[in-house]
């Protein structure tokens, strides 16, 4: 007998949209032994209801319907932001090549085939279930990290390979600096050197791991809003630096893939 998962995917909610019965009970009969949160809409009007009340984790939605077909429920929910990230899968009759493009252009995922063969849908919905739990892992370890880079005193900056300001957190406005306002401007604008390039190659390093540059002692200006007197102009930081690269060195080794620098990320605490 297949089976679903039921230990990772147990509570992840699916909505099914169909205006035929029949295909909702034999959708539901296979769905009955997963530990899914099942519900069910007769038809697009009705799931658009239900999407807004209790936003599902994956919605197999039917092409063909009276009123709002699936392809205008499609449409309409990928041009929502609260609602265009639930992956989609279509049901649609095996065979229709037009339908299935259609449905692509308009935002869906998959596709389910009817007749249905129970081994297909349960291959189909968990595949696209595991991938929506990976997706809303990743942006949940964003959020928690984001909090922490906004809530550090410590300088977080993001260079580009042109050494161009990526990124910068909230700890610049103490320099007098929107972290916005900074963002595609050149690191060396900000830093005070009598030997600035060779400061710069070390700061935008291209090193990771035990070449890696730390405590770099690097004079970074205040804004001129900010330093009232000639001894506020500047703040002399150690920063930590290492490059981002788009793959590992393992991966150039074991799988001969190309290897491209994506720019350096630097951690600045203020010198004693």
């Amino acid at each position: 007998m297949i089976e679903f998962d039921k230990e990772k995917l147990s509570g992840m909610k699916i909505l099914i949209v169909d205006d035929t019965p029949a295909n909702l009970d034999i959708l539901g009969h296979i769905l009955q032994r997963s530990n899914l949160n099942v519900s069910f809409a007769p038809n697009g009007e009705k799931a658009l209801e239900l999407v807004h009340q209790n936003k599902p984790d994956l919605i197999l939605l039917d092409v063909m319907m009276p009123g709002i077909d699936g392809y205008e429920v499609c449409a309409r929910l990928k041009a929502d932001t609260s609602t265009k990230d639930i992956p989609i899968i279509f049901i649609t009759a095996l065979g229709d090549t037009e339908g299935l493009v259609k449905g692509y252009n308009v935002g869906a995922i998959d596709y389910i085939a009817k007749p249905f063969h129970e081994k297909e849908v349960v291959c189909r919905i968990t595949t696209q279930l595991r991938l929506k739990q990976a997706q809303d892992e990743v942006v949940q370890r964003e959020k928690f990290y984001r909090v922490i880079v906004e809530s550090v005193p410590d300088l977080i900056f993001q260079l580009d390979p042109d050494r161009n300001i990526e990124f910068a957190n909230p700890a610049f406005r103490l320099l007098g600096y929107e972290p916005e306002e900074l963002v595609g401007r050149p690191i060396a604008d900000l830093i005070v050197s009598d030997e600035k390039e060779s400061l710069l190659d070390s700061l935008a390093t291209r090193h990771v791991g035990p070449l890696a540059v730390t405590d770099l002692a690097v004079t970074i200006k205040i804004s001129e809003e900010v330093s009232l007197v000639e001894e506020m102009a500047t703040q002399n930081i150690l920063v930590d630096s290492v490059g981002l690269w788009n793959v590992s060195d393992e991966d150039v080794f074991k799988n001969n893939m190309d290897k491209k620098f994506l720019g350096t990320l630097c951690v600045g605490k203020k010198a004693s």
